[in-house]
């Protein structure tokens, strides 16, 4: 039996700091995360990847990205990117350096300032997306799964852990 791996990413990758305005209240501004977590046994039907995090107040859009290397351009099998901004939520692929058709989901379970949990269970149709205790979306594989060599978390997002089962 696999057991859980987990990373737990906060320092360097989407910090909050704290600074002191003359009136003497505080302010915080969040630097972008830019978070690479690898898979060191990939992806296969029953994996599940569990991220959490909270979405800043500023927050504008972040992602969630499956991606198949670390190359600068890697191709992407799944692309789950929350856009505060529009309030939509896009999945997509990327393969050879070509963006698929977007998906939607059907409105925005994330609000600014509020802790999130997003699951990203591997089935044999696609990745399905549960965010908190919902079922968001079921995003079928356009590339195979296998491929998957690494989650990336990045944008506006502070995040805690990444977590693999």
């Amino acid at each position: 039996m696999d057991m859980p791996t987990k990373h737990s990413c906060t320092s360097g990758s989407g910090s909050i700091a704290e600074d002191e305005v003359e009136d003497g209240q505080r302010t915080r501004e969040f630097a972008a995360t830019n978070n690479k977590t690898p898979l060191l046994q990939g992806v296969r039907t029953g994996t599940v990847m569990r991220i959490r995090g909270v979405v800043p107040e500023q927050a504008g859009r972040f992602h969630i990205n499956l991606l198949c290397s670390e190359e600068q351009e890697a191709d992407a099998a799944l692309h789950f990117n929350p856009r505060l901004d529009t309030s939509e939520v896009v999945f997509n692929t990327k393969e050879q350096g070509k963006w698929g058709r977007e998906e939607r989901g059907s409105g925005i379970p994330f609000q600014r300032g509020q802790p999130f949990e997003v699951l990203i269970i591997t089935t044999e149709e696609g990745f399905k997306a549960v965010v908190g205790d919902k079922e968001y979306l079921h995003f079928q594989h356009r590339m195979p799964p296998a491929r998957v060599r690494l989650v990336e978390v990045g944008g506006d997002v502070q995040l805690h852990s990444v977590n693999v089962f």
